[in-house]
């Protein structure tokens, strides 16, 4: 998935991206923000249907939104996951902002923008730009990224459903799909599916599911195993 080259350390503005979105959430509790924090123990770690790691991995998401008059709809997170790519582990990191607006009472739009770095590869390192509707049972969002891992120009179509089983369980269902733009090393288009069940217990959130990948995105990526489960927490 990475090409030889990337052997780079961490650039210091994405550190210090992270590190100021962790501190203003830190501070910035009130009666006009709401912070959450999500720790998720996963059996495995998928993107898009590529591997990142087969091992079990421990993930920890953070996420502010602002409720105040002025900056209501406006909000920015951090994500945090160890990884294993071609043999080698190293760590993750994704800070994200955008805002969100409802246009009725069952439908809202989203835009906004993310930075993906990883601790040992710093040549992968991308931006993401993204926009979507949210609907009360699902959601559709695009992302655009002018150099996805570090090579070409992407855009990839991602769609959400999810629709209540029971009083306490529910089905999710996702679809992919992958376009890269000019013809560069590795450039490929892919899809991906999965679907889930979910329960909740206590504080805790279940899932177990499928996914598959159906064609590959980069060259030398490989599919994630079928079967996934995960537990996360949040506080």
């Amino acid at each position: 998935m990475f090409p030889d080259y990337l052997h780079r350390q961490l650039p210091c503005a994405a550190l210090s991206l992270v590190s100021s979105l962790l501190l203003w959430f830190a501070v910035s509790g009130s009666a006009h923000s709401q912070t959450s924090f999500d720790l998720t123990l996963a059996s495995q770690y998928a993107a898009r249907g590529a591997a990142l790691s087969t091992a079990p991995v421990l993930q920890l998401r953070a996420e502010h939104d602002a409720q105040s008059e002025r900056y209501a709809g406006w909000y920015a997170g951090a994500f945090g996951s160890p990884i294993l790519v071609e043999g080698r582990t190293q760590g993750e990191l994704v800070a994200y902002a955008g805002r969100a607006q409802r246009i009725s009472s069952t439908l809202s739009w989203d835009v906004g923008a993310s930075r993906t770095t990883f601790l040992r590869d710093g040549g992968a390192n991308y931006h993401e730009f993204y926009a979507g509707l949210a609907m009360r049972r699902g959601s559709v969002r695009v992302f655009y990224s002018p150099a996805y891992y570090g090579e070409g120009r992407n855009a990839y179509l991602d769609l959400n459903g999810a629709w209540p089983l029971g009083e306490n369980l529910h089905v999710t269902a996702h679809a992919g799909l992958l376009h890269p733009f000019g013809d560069y090393p590795g450039a490929a288009a892919g899809s991906d599916l999965r679907i889930a069940l979910g329960t909740q217990v206590g504080d805790v959130s279940l899932e177990a599911g499928w996914q598959v990948k159906a064609h590959a995105y980069m060259e030398g990526g490989k599919p994630a195993p079928a079967l996934s489960a995960s537990a996360s927490l949040r506080f």
